[in-house]
């Protein structure tokens, strides 16, 4: 009997995923649809200091207002400084080969929270957008590097695959050809993205 329940458990999960897919999921006010938002929607910050948790909250509040919040959760976004990419290179060298998993740069979050301020709506202040971007800056070298890179790399690529196969054309507009993301990740991760679409990705 519990192995029924188990069961029903799976497929009904997998089921509304499918459904999501099908529907055409809305992600936004513009009805733009990216990966990220078929991800997960929360983030365990139990063990973050108590100054994220606080800042994780605020996270929450203030950017689900345009969007889904699995979109930032999801994002591929890594701020790394460049003494902290010198280092990452010689111990970690895999997450600089794919900038759809790890789109690394210096000021990558920075860019992208002073731009989420910027739209219209937003209301989010000066103070409240430095809590959210120092908050994005450590869950993502908490959640994508070190011991977690290989359980981010995997989740990362099946949510790139269910969405490439699901929504081709919207995989296609959002990453365009393969040899340019490449390209672009190989010229320096501190270069801004190449377009409004790539930083929802």
């Amino acid at each position: 009997m519990k192995l029924k329940k188990i069961i029903a458990v799976v497929f009904g999960a997998v089921a509304i995923n499918a459904a999501l897919f099908s529907m055409g999921y809305s992600a936004d006010k513009s009805g733009g649809v990216f990966p990220n938002d078929f991800g997960p929607t929360s983030i365990d910050v139990s063990q973050y200091p108590p100054k994220m948790k606080m800042y994780y909250h605020l996270f929450l509040n203030k950017c689900s207002a345009c969007h889904t919040i699995a979109r930032p959760i999801n994002s591929q976004f890594l701020e790394l400084t460049a003494a902290e990419q010198a280092a990452e290179k010689k111990t970690d060298p895999e997450i600089f080969k794919n900038p759809k998993v790890w789109q690394i740069g210096q000021k990558i979050w920075s860019r992208y929270v002073h731009k989420m301020m910027s739209k219209p709506g937003a209301n989010i202040r000066p103070s409240e957008g430095k809590r959210i971007f120092e908050f994005l800056v450590y869950d993502s070298k908490v959640r994508k590097t070190g011991k977690n890179t290989e359980a981010w790399e995997a989740n990362r690529e099946k949510l790139l695959k269910s969405f490439k196969q699901n929504y081709p054309k919207d995989y296609a507009r959002i990453f365009g050809a393969s040899s340019s993301a490449k390209k672009t990740a190989s010229k320096g991760a501190s270069s801004t993205p190449a377009s409004a679409s790539a930083q929802h990705s």
